[in-house]
């Protein structure tokens, strides 16, 4: 009888891999039940991993298509130095950067699939520090996606928080959508 063939881990999978995304995913994957993507009352603290809380963001697509804060973590909230709930995407990125990023979220709510992606952040100094940012769809008014739940890590902090606010963004590295295998039960 021949092995099965192993399949080698997508990219979005290796992505995540080592790191609390892949709790987060697996989280967002068990609250999703049948449907494509999650209700936003699904999203219970209460029923996630702890150590993946500080950490977590949440944005709503406004009927203007803008992207409002919702939630934004402890944790990022010490990292960035601000809180930007209630805060939108356009007003708290850069220009160049927002270019960039403004399609991840369309098509994440677009496609209805998560992705991830890599990027860095300076501060002041010019200390440039990796993150890795989840981005799972939700639906906040039931319909389907208009939302997007989330992580980020910042794996070479190692818990250490930038003596100064980031003050520049470089565009994403690397980009890696879900694929439907990716979103299947084992």
């Amino acid at each position: 009888m021949p092995e099965p063939a192993i399949k080698p881990p997508s990219d979005f999978m290796a992505l995540l891999r080592g790191t609390p995304l892949v709790d987060c995913f697996a989280f967002w994957r068990s609250v999703r039940g049948d449907g494509p993507v999650p209700p936003k009352a699904r999203i219970d603290p209460v029923a996630m991993p702890r150590h993946i809380l500080p950490y977590l963001f949440l944005h709503e697509r406004t009927p203007e298509g803008r992207f409002r804060c919702r939630l934004s973590g402890t944790g990022l909230c010490a990292v960035f130095q601000a809180d930007i709930t209630g805060r939108h995407l356009d007003e708290t990125l850069p220009p160049e950067v927002l270019q960039r990023r403004i399609p991840l979220y369309q098509g994440v709510i677009e496609r209805a699939m998560p992705v991830a992606f890599t990027a860095n952040i300076a501060d002041v100094d010019r200390n440039w520090i990796k993150f890795c940012r989840l981005m799972l769809p939700i639906s906040f008014a039931g319909d389907g996606a208009d939302g997007v739940f989330g992580m980020v890590v910042f794996p070479e902090l190692d818990r250490r928080l930038p003596s100064r606010l980031p003050q520049q963004f470089s565009l994403p590295e690397v980009v890696a959508w879900a694929t439907p295998e990716d979103l299947a039960d084992d």
